[in-house]
């Protein structure tokens, strides 16, 4: 194969789209695998990426967001037609990411292509071009919204996450401009997405090309900070974010803690403690866990149902002054609301936190690295946490977001307690250790949360 010729794939506007005014000297990668030739076989319509984090997509992608502006593509009818570019992420604030570096370079009074711009609207977040092209961001988020215009181009980041109803609505808008997809995101989940990535690794597909890049392409990242990375992931996040590997999964959430159940003797601890409190609603069980903050080792839990408020609130706060815990971690909306405020009147400092699809994701995610790279300790005759961590599931769901929840008729409320106990008890540790929490009190056999020892 001849060598390319920089004339033949480097577009004359690239020389001055980055800060500065300077010239876009793209990575190895990029110019391999995104910035093809017209004319090379491999230029396909339906390019799919899975790309590791920082391994510099963005970049690319916005290269190629000017290039698609200022090509007309001659559509069903063979009219030549001014270009329509959407730059699709599955939010706003992922969007904008992406349409920010964007936006830099054409409305700004004195950017790069500032005298390419006919007019733009902030709002919609548009920028219409002066030979009749426009450029559009928009999210999956309102799927409806990506419905029937006639696009030359999309180029949708984060594509792993982007919802199928989002999908469905705005790839008929490239058949009849027989626009270009270029879509790029993580080896993530099992969405359409990944279904187009299969299709492009097939060597009879005409239409789909695919390809995968580790962020160690990325000349800029340093290998060592990667595995600084690889200790806050599980081993199949890290293969995901960072190596663009797709990882398979059998759904269980929390592998191999069986020799995590070691702790017998709570009086070892030195503290400081925290605690973690996820508490019950109608028919569920309030479960509360104190965590030794440098060792994230578990020394004390209580579990209990069908109490009335004005009991739970002294039991939990009871546990609270006898570790001296700096503060209890727990929802505080919802039925969560009350609780907090009682105990805080009664002198425990609460850590509120607000429970969202992704907020959750993102403590059981971490619960489960901490597990698998075994820096968390359990009681030792904690049950109820080892058959809740046993049968713990993520579903991949539409989009290729993860649904974190225990099977139908099991409970996750230990699960829950412990998740915000170990996320608060990371973030303090390294300013915790070595500290000294006070004196605590000695128990006898007959506190409740003794026995469950």
């Amino acid at each position: 194969m001849l060598p390319k010729k920089k004339e033949d794939w480097y577009h004359p506007l690239w020389e001055a789209m980055m800060p500065g005014k300077v010239a876009y000297e793209p990575f190895t990668w990029q110019e391999d695998l995104i910035h093809i030739p017209a004319s090379d076989p491999l230029k396909h319509t339906r390019m799919i990426g899975a790309c590791g984090r920082r391994s510099g997509k963005t970049t690319a992608i916005v290269a190629e967001v000017v290039r698609e502006a200022f090509t007309e593509r001659r559509d069903s009818s063979k009219i030549h037609r001014p270009s329509m570019v959407y730059v699709i992420a599955p939010n706003y604030e992922l969007a904008m990411k992406i349409w920010e570096p964007i936006w830099e370079l054409f409305v700004p009074d004195h950017g790069p292509l500032t005298q390419l711009k006919k007019g733009h609207d902030k709002q919609r977040k548009i920028i219409d071009l002066a030979h009749g092209g426009r450029i559009q961001a928009k999210t999956a988020d309102d799927p409806k919204s990506l419905q029937g215009d006639r696009v030359t181009a999309a180029f949708v980041d984060e594509a792993h996450d982007i919802n199928e109803e989002a999908w469905a609505n705005f790839m008929p808008a490239l058949t009849d401009s027989k626009g270009v997809l270029r879509a790029i995101g993580i080896a993530k989940g099992k969405s359409r997405f990944r279904s187009y990535f299969q299709r492009g690794l097939d060597t009879n597909e005409d239409r789909f090309n695919a390809f995968s890049v580790a962020s160690t392409e990325n000349p800029y990242i340093d290998p060592q900070e990667l595995e600084l990375m690889r200790e806050d992931l599980t081993d199949n996040e890290f293969k995901q974010q960072y190596l663009a590997e797709w990882a398979e999964d059998d759904g269980q959430v929390f592998k191999s803690n069986d020799e995590l159940f070691d702790v017998e003797d709570w009086q070892i601890f030195d503290g400081p403690f925290l605690m973690g409190l996820d508490i019950g609603k109608l028919n569920d069980y309030t479960v509360a866990y104190v965590v030794d903050i440098p060792t994230m080792s578990v020394v004390a839990m209580d579990r209990f149902s069908g109490l009335d408020y004005t009991v739970l609130v002294p039991r939990v706060t009871n546990l609270f002054h006898s570790f001296a815990c700096q503060t209890i971690h727990t929802d505080a909306s919802g039925v969560g609301e009350p609780v907090v405020d009682m105990l805080r009147r009664e002198g425990c400092s609460v850590s509120p936190f607000k429970f969202t699809n992704q907020s959750k994701a993102k403590i059981i995610s971490g619960l489960a690295a901490e597990i698998e790279h075994k820096r968390v300790h359990f009681l030792k005759n904690d049950e109820q946490l080892r058959k809740e961590l046993n049968l713990y599931e993520g579903k991949v769901m539409a989009g290729g977001q993860i649904r974190y929840s225990a099977p139908v008729g099991y409970h996750d409320d230990c699960v829950i307690a412990l998740a915000l106990a170990v996320e608060k008890a990371k973030k303090r540790r390294n300013t915790s250790r070595g500290a000294n929490a006070g004196s605590y009190l000695t128990f006898s056999e007959s506190e409740p949360w003794m026995r469950r020892w």
